[in-house]
């Protein structure tokens, strides 16, 4: 005959077991889902000093005429 006690608590283990595996599968993705934003944040930083480093040089350009 088994324990009903220790069913409940291999139960519960169980269900935390779950419970922690499906927490680190959503911090991974929000992990990734960071590191793309990141990455298109850096990329829109260097985009935009590429533009303000064009528009400064044509606007040094109009003045010399």
């Amino acid at each position: 005959m088994q324990n009903p006690d220790a069913d409940e608590e291999r139960h519960l283990a169980e269900e935390a077991r779950q419970r922690v595996e499906e927490a680190q599968r959503r911090a991974e993705r929000a992990a990734q889902k960071m590191e793309a934003a990141m990455k298109r944040a850096k990329l829109a930083q260097e985009q935009l000093k590429k533009a303000q480093a064009a528009v400064s040089y044509t606007h040094l350009r109009a003045h010399e005429t």
